[in-house]
C-alpha cells in the first residue's frame, strides 16, 4: 500500500511540474511580421519538432520582451536568437540587454537600420549577408554588423529569397541540435552510477603466542632499523690482516709451549767434534814421505837459526836413512852422485824455524 502511495505521489509531481525546454530559441520577424517571412514560418514549424526544444516568436520592435524570457529561464537552459532582416538589425539589442546568449544567427540585417556595437555576452554570433547592396533593394540585406565575436558568411541572394535557402536553414538546425546532443550527452554521464569499490573482509588478527612478552610502543623501531639490529656484526674487511700480522698474545704463548714440548721431546746427540787445525800449513800435493823426513829433520838438528840456508851432502842423507830406517848400504864406497839425478851434486835446502822447508 505504502509503495502504490510514493507511486501515485511521484507521478502527479511529474504531471503538476511545468516541463521547461533544455533549449529556448526566440525568432525575430521581420517588418509586418510573419507575413513577408513565409520561409521562416516553415523554419519554425521545423525547430518545434525537434526534442527538447522550445521555440517562441516576437516582431522585431518587441526585443525587450524576448531579453526578459531569456533572463527567466532556468539554470542550464541553452539560449538561441534567429533575426531576419531587421529582426537581425535588433538581436544586436538583445545581446547587449540579456544576461547571457549561446548564439545569434542573423539573417541579411538592412543598412536602413540604426545598430551599435556588440558588447553583450555572446558565445557565438553568426551573421549571413550580402555585401552587394544592388542585388537587396538598396541594401535591405547587406549590413554588416560590428563585434569582435561575430563570424561573418556572404552569399549571392535577394533579400526576400535569401529565407528560403537550405543552407541558412540547415545552419540553424545544425547548430540547435548540437546543444541538444551536449545535454543528452550530460544527462546520460550523471545516470551511470559511479562503481561501488567491494568492501574486503576484514582478516583474523594472529594469535598471540603466550610466551612473547607484548611489545611496547616505545621498543618499536622502522623496520630498516629492526632488521639491522638482528644482523650480526660482520668482521671489518682489514681485520684479517692484522690478525695475520700480529697473533693475539694467547696465541704467541700456545706457540712458545709447543716449541719448548717439541725441544724437549727430541733426543740429546753429540755434537760433531770440530776438525782440529793442523800446527802448518801443507800443500796438497806435498809427498808424505818428505813431510815426515822434514820433521825428523827439524827435530834433530839444532843449528841456531834455521831461516840461513846451508848445504846438504850425501853422507847427510844416508846418516839420516841408517837412522831412521835402519839401512846400511853393503859398500862405503857408495857414489852418492850417480844415485843423484843428471846435473846435481848438492841439494841446498832452507828450512824456517817452524821446521817447513
Amino acid at each position: 500500500m505504502k509503495k502504490l502511495a510514493i507511486a501515485v505521489a511521484l507521478c502527479g509531481s511529474l504531471v503538476c511540474s511545468p516541463v521547461h525546454a533544455k533549449t529556448f530559441v526566440g525568432v525575430l520577424w521581420p517588418m509586418f511580421g510573419p507575413l513577408p517571412a513565409i520561409g521562416l514560418v516553415e523554419l519554425v514549424a521545423e525547430l518545434k519538432t525537434m526534442p527538447d526544444v522550445e521555440v517562441e516568436t516576437y516582431v522585431h520592435q518587441a526585443w525587450p520582451s524576448l531579453v526578459d524570457d531569456i533572463d527567466r529561464q532556468p539554470p542550464g537552459t541553452h539560449t538561441v536568437v534567429v533575426g531576419y532582416s531587421l529582426g537581425a538589425n535588433s538581436s544586436v539589442f538583445v545581446a547587449n540587454n540579456a544576461k547571457y546568449v549561446d548564439l545569434i544567427i542573423a539573417l541579411q540585417p538592412s543598412m536602413l537600420s540604426w545598430n551599435p556595437p556588440l558588447t553583450g555576452k555572446v558565445g557565438r554570433m553568426i551573421e549571413i549577408y550580402n555585401p552587394n547592396p544592388w542585388m537587396t533593394f538598396g541594401g535591405m540585406g547587406s549590413k554588416k554588423l560590428v563585434g569582435e565575436n561575430i563570424e561573418y558568411i556572404t552569399n549571392n541572394d535577394s533579400h526576400p529569397g535569401a529565407q528560403f535557402n537550405s543552407e541558412f536553414r540547415n545552419l540553424v538546425k545544425t547548430e540547435i541540435a548540437k546543444f541538444t546532443a551536449e545535454d543528452r550527452l550530460e544527462t546520460a554521464q550523471a545516470a551511470i552510477p559511479a562503481p561501488i569499490e567491494p568492501a574486503q573482509p576484514d582478516l583474523p588478527a594472529a594469535p598471540k603466542s603466550a610466551a612473547e612478552p607484548p611489545r611496547q610502543q616505545s621498543d618499536v623501531g622502522p623496520p630498516s632499523q629492526i632488521a639491522q639490529s638482528e644482523l650480526p656484526k660482520l668482521p671489518q674487511p682489514h681485520a684479517p690482516q692484522r690478525l695475520a700480522q700480529e697473533p693475539p698474545a694467547q696465541e704467541q704463548s700456545n706457540l712458545a709451549d709447543h716449541r719448548q714440548l717439541a725441544q724437549s721431546q727430541q733426543p740429546n746427540l753429540p755434537e760433531p767434534a770440530a776438525p782440529k787445525q793442523s800446527a802448518r800449513r801443507r800443500p796438497q800435493h806435498e809427498p808424505i814421505q818428505w813431510v815426515a823426513f822434514l820433521d825428523s829433520l827439524s827435530n834433530s838438528v839444532d843449528s841456531g837459526d834455521l831461516s840461513v840456508q846451508r848445504e846438504l851432502t850425501v853422507a847427510d842423507l844416508m846418516d839420516y836413512a841408517k837412522r831412521t830406517f835402519g839401512v846400511s848400504h853393503p859398500t862405503d864406497n857408495f857414489d852418492a852422485r850417480r844415485a843423484l839425478p843428471a846435473g846435481g851434486d848438492v841439494i841446498a835446502a832452507s828450512f824456517s824455524t817452524d821446521g817447513s822447508l
